[in-house]
């Protein structure tokens, strides 16, 4: 019998030199990881930033334009500055008349609108930015009267009142002849249109230019200013209707400049000329004031709504193109990209 002997089992691992090796391969690759996780992280919140600010530039531009677009907009009539408007409402800081430009202006947040040279500014208007007011009317909310009037004070009877409230400022016409005034009574089909204080302003009187017949028209009329508000540590784009509760429409819109496309020839060809501030219209030309106003052009900084971003801002802007700096270096941490568009006024030609 042969005798085996026996071995001790050997037993085999890693030396300390190959575990550091290994641990340092580790932290490589978890360095390498975590590196290229946070890199797609700020790159992920970077672009979600911008397109926010894109999106929020987007809709502040359509605000303005679209109602840009309809300033001076008085239905049929393609001019109603020599009509008698003998029932405007009382004289009111917007001076609610179709005999007002449709177009006005407030430069740097101060002074007074141009060139109605109204002195309401809007409550907590962010410093240095331009404000613009316009004046139309409505097409989403008319109606037609089904109707004639009895008289020159009777009410007006149209085919629905769910579009009109007491107190709201319309413009009855037809093709000839408009009239503004405000609704002091809604009953049924019918609106009244009484002196008194339904509420502020009020009618004047209660007599309009004629008694109105179909295919007359009811329409809201409206005076909507925009301008840039404080909203704590975020500007945003507000708008009211008639001097009525200011609404939030967009943030994170710093700043709004405004420039107008004045035609200097005369007569008027319809074409801007010269793009200048409000206070430079009239002097533009001389012969015609505002009513050479043909276009406008609108610049807005729109910004990120945080300060997340790790690299300082330190530039200066020019945000309406006319070589001036209309936003000095702010330091911050904001994204900020500059708007411009420009629109034609297709009432006022």
């Amino acid at each position: 019998m042969k005798l085996q002997r026996y071995k001790p089992r050997t037993f085999q691992g890693f030396t300390l030199v190959e575990l550091m090796v290994a641990l340092t391969i580790g932290l490589v690759i978890m360095a390498a990881v975590s590196t290229l996780f946070v890199s797609s992280k700020r790159t992920y919140t970077s672009q979600d930033q911008l397109s926010r600010l894109q999106e929020n530039a987007r809709f502040a531009m359509h605000f303005i334009m679209s109602d840009l677009r309809l300033a001076g907009y008085y239905g049929c009539l393609d001019d109603v500055t020599n009509e008698n408007v003998f029932s405007a409402v009382n004289s009111t800081a917007l001076a609610y008349t179709v005999n007002q430009s449709a177009v006005e202006g407030l430069e740097n947040a101060t002074g007074n609108w141009l060139p109605s040279g109204i002195s309401s500014v809007p409550t907590s208007i962010h410093a240095g930015t331009d404000a613009i007011l316009i004046r139309m009317a409505d097409p989403a909310a008319s109606a037609a009267l089904t109707t004639r009037m009895a008289n020159e004070s009777a009410v007006l009877t149209v085919g629905s009142t769910a579009n009109f409230s007491i107190g709201d400022t319309v413009m009855v016409a037809d093709c000839a002849r408009a009239d503004l005034m405000q609704v002091s009574g809604k009953t049924g089909t019918t609106l009244s249109h009484a002196t008194g204080n339904p509420p502020d302003p009020g009618n004047l009187v209660a007599t309009l230019s004629k008694a109105y017949d179909s295919p007359a028209s009811v329409t809201k009329f409206i005076t909507r200013r925009y301008y840039i508000r404080d909203n704590g540590l975020i500007p945003s784009l507000y708008s009211d209707d008639n001097g009525g509760t200011p609404q939030e429409m967009v943030q994170g819109i710093e700043q709004l400049q405004i420039l107008y496309g004045v035609d200097t020839d005369n007569p008027l060809d319809g074409v801007p000329n010269k793009y200048v501030k409000a206070a430079s219209v009239s002097a533009t030309n001389a012969t015609y004031g505002w009513n050479a106003v043909v276009t406008v052009r609108i610049g807005i900084i729109a910004r990120t709504l945080d300060d997340k971003d790790t690299v300082l801002d330190n530039r200066v802007y020019d945000v309406d193109g006319d070589g001036s700096t209309d936003l000095p270096a702010q330091n911050d941490r904001y994204k900020r990209r500059v708007f411009q568009a420009t629109v034609q006024l297709r009432n006022m030609l």
